[in-house]
């Protein structure tokens, strides 16, 4: 049985995306292969304890108790596509609704088959990573081609606006299928932002806008 290294696995609400406020069990993995300035969750590019994939089904179906919406994110959980399609196929053997975070440079694979929504987050220069790292062009269009994917872009100033449509423009993305979320770490910060950059972003592109729910109502 193969095994991963897990951070945590938690039941609480889905705080962005096109699911924010549905009720959700959490599994972070450990690792990532970015390593963004601004990133909440550096705690997830190290350690974590190793389970084998039975025991983080065990551990999943004890949290969600009758909820079945899993989101998986990390760190990058891709990382770990090989042990996430033997613990998928468990889930959705279960009646999973199946959500998945990545940064969009790893390719989904054999992982479409089972994963309901892919939230891409390709990473702007904001992100102080260097495009040679955080753009993976085969792997976006994968994404895209899936038809299971959003993508989520982090902006934190107007002039992201340019980056975000070289996106949009590059590789076809829908306009519906795309959203904006501040890049903020308090929720005086995420109003202002939301206020100033990125709702008005949104409306000029044409595209959907995302609040950080855990952020601006405090839940983890």
């Amino acid at each position: 049985m193969k095994s991963v290294r897990v951070i945590e696995i938690f039941k609480s609400w889905q705080g962005e995306g096109p699911n924010a406020g549905r009720e959700a069990v959490f599994l972070r993995l450990a690792l990532c292969n970015l390593r963004c300035s601004w990133c909440d969750t550096k705690y997830s590019w190290f350690g974590g304890t190793e389970m084998s994939v039975h025991d983080v089904y065990e551990a999943l179906m004890k949290t969600a108790g009758g909820v079945r919406h899993l989101a998986v994110t990390g760190g990058e959980p891709l990382l770990w596509s090989r042990e996430l399609l033997q613990l998928l196929r468990f889930m959705k053997a279960q009646g999973f609704f199946v959500e998945v975070e990545t940064n969009g440079t790893l390719r989904p694979g054999e992982l479409v088959n089972y994963v309901d929504e892919f939230n891409v987050s390709p990473k702007l220069s904001n992100s102080g990573v260097s495009v040679r790292l955080r753009v993976n062009e085969l792997a976006i269009r994968d994404f895209v081609m899936s038809g299971k994917a959003i993508f989520k872009f982090v902006v934190d100033k107007p002039g992201d606006v340019n980056e975000v449509l070289w996106f949009i423009n590059k590789f076809s993305i829908p306009r519906d299928r795309v959203y904006l979320m501040s890049q903020c770490t308090t929720r005086e910060e995420c109003i202002a932002k939301d206020e100033g950059v990125t709702k008005p972003m949104a409306v000029k592109l044409g595209v959907n806008y995302t609040p950080r729910l855990h952020i601006l109502m405090g839940f983890k």
